[in-house]
């Protein structure tokens, strides 16, 4: 099988409610089909997640099964990187979608540019009420989320992944990434849009504090990144 240029990473549990709008924006990529792979991780849903993946009409899309919960979703996208086969790789999560660019622009700049090591991109943010916001993220990568940063798929490896220990390790990759003196490139248009849930993890005001205690002490910096409330 030829090796795809670009994996695709989603980590989903009892997420039959919307999960299906992600693998629709993936399959409404600008790319051709054969340049990318879609893995999802089914970590040990108790609904109909794993019947909607695999009854989804789709060459690219590969569903991996947890048969119990790890408890945390951090550890199911690291074995989804560990399976991945694509040079490049970008997480989606199971109640977000990517807009039909992303892919195609992401991996573009990481082919042309050698050194550039990941690429993010503004966004749109949705609220449960249908409103929807663009979140600049400019050149402080501390606006993103895991969601919609394009990696080299080596590189997040020589870097041990995402930690799951860590309750915002996307922020705590990317700290590593930067003090290694890797560099990212921005892209000034929004690329996916990021899905706001009152019964997410990021709703929960003394997790996000604790997140952000925890990153400072690690870092021994105050570190500002975006506003999660509601």
């Amino acid at each position: 099988m030829e090796r795809p240029t670009v994996s695709i990473v989603t980590a989903a549990y009892n997420a039959e409610k919307h999960i299906e709008r992600a693998l629709e924006s993936v399959r409404r990529q600008t790319v051709d089909t054969f340049e990318i792979e879609h893995i999802v991780v089914d970590d040990g849903s108790v609904d109909r997640t794993a019947a909607i993946v695999e009854a989804f009409d789709a060459s690219y899309l590969r569903l991996v099964e947890n048969e119990r919960n790890s408890g945390d979703g951090t550890i199911a996208c690291n074995r989804g990187i560990e399976e991945a086969r694509g040079e490049y790789l970008v997480v989606l999560d199971a109640d977000d979608e990517f807009l039909p660019s992303l892919v195609e622009r992401m991996s573009d700049v990481l082919v042309a540019r050698r050194d550039i090591d990941f690429v993010y991109g503004d966004y749109y943010e949705r609220f449960p009420d249908g409103e929807r916001v663009r979140v600049d993220t400019g050149t402080d990568i501390m606006n993103t989320v895991k969601v919609g940063t394009m990696h080299r798929t080596e590189r997040l490896r020589e870097f041990d992944l995402y930690d799951s220990e860590m309750i915002f390790a996307e922020y705590d990759l990317l700290l590593r990434y930067l003090d290694a003196g890797l560099d990212g490139y921005h892209i000034d248009n929004p690329l996916f849009v990021y899905h706001r849930r009152r019964d997410s993890e990021t709703a929960d005001r003394s997790r996000v504090e604790a997140g952000r205690e925890e990153l400072k002490a690690k870092y021994g910096r105050n570190l500002q990144f975006r506003d999660y409330e509601f």
